[in-house]
């Protein structure tokens, strides 16, 4: 069976940014059989050298199915789609390679600015000069999020009509987003946000998240 190493007892702000989430919801999207292998993020179980066997980079996601071991979210969400033959096109066809630019796109042009922004605004605020530079970031994800609500201007998914995997990483990406103010004026990026977090598969791997094991300590 499928085993999904996944963080648990963490602090509430985290709960529904780590990425692990992304593997869960596409499991459950997939209807994939998996177990979970809860991991103490605060008490460091992560960093164990078996699960480095896993991930090298000791973070969350990895995945284990049966002896092939991979880590990376967006590769475990290719992976999972593919192995269940839905949400993605089949390798080496075009329309594989035009879904995955919108995994990559997700991964390297849309989440580092808007992901910069969460974390100033939850770690940094207090550093001296970072207004400045959380100015910046804004800007840069203002932009790309624009160029993101253009084309879902025209199609419901970042791939077309349908919902494919790589709207499950862009889709979290977005979550990301607490300002509002970063999604002033893009219906079109927050209809698309709210469709895909609407969805059952989601609202069950967020509460999967939310609950872990143990649960949070008081």
């Amino acid at each position: 069976m499928l085993t999904i190493y996944a963080a648990t007892n963490l602090p509430p702000f985290l709960i529904g940014v780590v990425r692990d989430l992304r593997a869960v919801w596409a499991a459950e999207e997939l209807n994939i059989p998996y177990a979970l292998h809860w991991l103490d993020a605060p008490a460091g179980e992560h960093r164990a050298e078996w699960y480095r066997a896993a991930n090298p980079f000791a973070k969350f996601p990895a995945i284990d199915d049966e002896g092939t071991t991979l880590f990376e979210s967006a590769a475990i969400v290719a992976y999972l789609a593919d192995k269940a033959r839905r949400l993605i096109p089949p390798p080496g066809a075009l329309e594989r390679t035009e879904h995955d630019q919108w995994l990559y796109a997700a991964l390297n042009t849309v989440e580092p600015a808007v992901f910069q922004v969460f974390a100033i605004d939850l770690f940094m605020k207090e550093m001296p000069g970072i207004d400045a530079f959380r100015t910046r970031f804004f800007e840069t994800a203002r932009e790309r999020l624009g160029s993101l609500d253009r084309v879902l201007g025209q199609r419901a998914y970042t791939t077309g009509d349908d919902f494919a995997a790589a709207d499950i990483v862009m889709t979290h990406v977005l979550t990301f987003i607490r300002d509002p103010a970063l999604l002033d004026g893009f219906e079109n990026v927050q209809s698309y946000r709210e469709r895909c977090t609407a969805r059952p598969t989601y609202r069950k791997a967020l509460a999967i998240q939310t609950g872990g094991k143990p649960a949070v300590a008081a």
